[in-house]
């Protein structure tokens, strides 16, 4: 069994992997940003966008979603997935598997806007029956004449 240098390893990656670890070295020997920098920051992660200080406009990242899943799925066959810069979307395999929500739309569905809201209505509306005279009141003073004469025509003989 030979045991091969890190060179002969590193040459015997894809074209993709190895012209990557090319232009940003394995983490070991380079410390990456984890969250979005300046494009003059020595530790500028390539899958983040990172900002120009002297325009303040930002720089999409050098390496698309697409392209770093693509890297990623390369590094990890190879096992070399730590050496990566840290990713915005650390969600890959078995990750994404375990987290996954199987019973999403079935154990409580969306349901229609009218059909999610319509609990509400109701008891806005039963709460807004039971003020209904408080209500009239505010508006129109002389409906109180009105209610006296209902409280008047309740009494029973008794």
């Amino acid at each position: 069994m030979s045991h091969l240098t890190a060179k002969e390893a590193f040459s015997k990656l894809p074209q993709k992997l190895h012209n990557f670890f090319i232009k940003f070295p394995p983490r070991p020997f380079a410390q990456y940003a984890e969250k979005p920098s300046t494009i003059k920051d020595p530790t500028m992660n390539p899958f983040l966008p990172n900002k120009n200080p002297e325009t303040g406009r930002w720089h999409g990242a050098k390496y698309s979603l697409r392209r770093s899943a693509d890297l990623i799925k390369m590094a990890r066959k190879f096992g070399i997935q730590d050496l990566l810069p840290p990713l915005p979307n650390k969600k890959f395999y078995e990750d994404k598997y375990n987290q996954k929500n199987w019973m999403r739309g079935i154990l409580r569905q969306k349901g229609q806007k009218w059909e999610r809201t319509l609990p509400e209505k109701l008891e806005a509306r039963k709460k807004a029956i039971e003020d209904m005279d408080n209500i009239i009141l505010e508006a129109r003073p002389t409906y109180r004449k009105r209610l006296a004469k209902r409280e008047k025509n309740k009494r029973t003989w008794f």
